[in-house]
């Protein structure tokens, strides 16, 4: 059991690398950053509200999420064909789970720290108003983990589901 997870651990730091190596990483950030603060501020009728809540930045996480999401997913298999690793991962003494595995996490802890640094967002909002409850946006952060999880595995199944070349 050890075994399994030391290969996962291998698999997830690789993939991480690979993330922060290329300049689409920090081009996805930024686009995701971007778009949250639009959307909670301008778009989200922060301003019009009266009040310092969170509430825009919630309601338009799942959209983001929709598109965003999948967008970093997909790059994980196809990245893998693209350069020519595929074999060359398949024929490891790793299971095929546990590369499904480790890429899974490895994309799930990329989300995460691009959800880690939205947190100025909540620190703009607890500096505009008192009264401001710091306890809501933390349980509601942990949920938006979890969903941002569903959305990625409803976007591996449709980029399983198209991938050129085999028919559905």
């Amino acid at each position: 059991m050890r075994n399994h997870w030391a290969a996962i651990g291998t698999i997830v730091k690789r993939e991480l690398a690979a993330y922060f190596e290329s300049p689409v990483a920090y081009v996805f950030l930024v686009i995701f950053l971007l778009l949250a603060g639009f959307f909670t501020f301008a778009f989200g009728g922060f301003f019009e509200r009266g009040e310092a809540s969170l509430a825009a930045f919630f309601n338009w996480l799942p959209w983001l999420f929709l598109f965003l999401v999948p967008a970093a997913g997909m790059r994980l298999w196809s990245e893998e064909r693209r350069l020519g690793t595929i074999e060359l991962l398949l024929t490891m003494p790793v299971a095929d789970w546990q590369a499904i595995v480790g890429k899974f996490l490895a994309s799930w802890l990329f989300l995460v720290v691009a959800l880690v640094l939205s947190f100025p967002i909540v620190l703009t909002v607890n500096d505009f108003g008192r009264g401001f409850d710091a306890s809501r946006p933390r349980k509601r952060g942990l949920g938006l983990i979890s969903m941002e999880e569903r959305v990625r595995q409803a976007g591996g199944v449709f980029s399983v589901k198209t991938t050129p070349g085999e028919g559905v």
